[in-house]
């Protein structure tokens, strides 16, 4: 923590003792306003180890700083978007553009969020169905359907858009939202290269293989299949209890057999008493 200077420390004793000489000649409706002492904010520091990067990131980062279009498919939690952000730092240091779509309004505002932080605010820019933030800016985040209506409606708004990152690519295989990220990919200008980022899927290769087929360029697929926050599967009880599969299905036995054993109960009793009303 920074040590605060010699005119920020304040004599307390002093203080109050001026405090109280001049309450005695004053009313007892004048109120003293105590000064409080000044605290300088602390400066931030960044870490002085350099990030250690995974193969598939070294490998999709030396590809789109290269200027080659890409296809990442990564398990969620691997660090895809660290990619974008080192293409939206090169991009930007050479006075291009980039727009990074997004399939949801909630995740174009936290990218937008994200990327103020790191390149500040007047390099960013937010363009929702909802908000428009700073529309001008060079890195703009969206949404896809926004993206896909530049395409068709503001192609020179466009000119100066090295990339446009597709986050969530996968979405393109979606039945009833598809259709947007088809057109954006088909409509976009031939000058602008893409950066796709994906969840691991299994036709990962066949999509690629249909983006460089519609705009007549080679895409690299980049993949990784280990996940760094491994899943583990657990059931919840009735009782909210977080059981493992073993001791569900053991709660699932249990659960069965006393429903079981309590519908001939109810069985007993209704037999009961239909003899119990034929006798009378």
């Amino acid at each position: 923590m920074p040590q605060a200077g010699k005119e920020n420390v304040v004599d307390m004793k002093e203080m109050k003792s001026k405090q109280r000489k001049k309450i005695r000649g004053r009313s007892s409706r004048t109120y003293v306003h105590k000064k409080r002492p000044v605290r300088k904010p602390a400066l931030k520091t960044l870490s002085p180890e350099p990030v250690k990067l995974d193969k598939f990131q070294a490998e999709a980062i030396e590809a789109v700083l290269d200027g080659r279009n890409v296809l990442v498919a990564a398990p969620t939690g691997t660090g895809k978007t660290l990619i974008a952000e080192r293409l939206a730092e090169k991009v930007l240091r050479e006075g291009r553009g980039l727009v990074y779509t997004s399939p949801l309004k909630a995740l174009s505002n936290q990218k937008y969020s994200d990327f103020k932080k790191m390149f500040g605010e007047q390099q960013v820019g937010l363009v929702t169905g909802d908000i428009t933030i700073n529309g001008d800016a060079p890195l703009t985040v969206m949404t896809t359907e926004i993206f896909r209506n530049k395409c068709f409606e503001d192609m020179e708004d466009l000119a100066n858009i090295a990339y446009v990152v597709f986050d969530e690519i996968h979405y393109l295989d979606d039945p009833h939202r598809g259709t947007a990220w088809e057109e954006a990919i088909l409509f976009a200008p031939p000058h602008v290269k893409i950066l796709g980022l994906s969840a691991t899927v299994p036709n990962v290769k066949e999509m690629a293989a249909w983006i460089g087929e519609v705009r007549a360029c080679e895409v690299l697929v980049v993949e990784e299949r280990k996940r760094a926050v491994p899943l583990e599967i657990m059931w919840i009880s009735p009782d909210n209890e977080l059981l493992s599969k073993s001791q569900a299905k053991r709660k699932v036995e249990k659960l069965s057999a006393r429903f079981d054993s309590e519908m001939e109960q109810h069985k007993s009793k209704d037999k009961k008493k239909f003899y119990n009303y034929r006798s009378k």
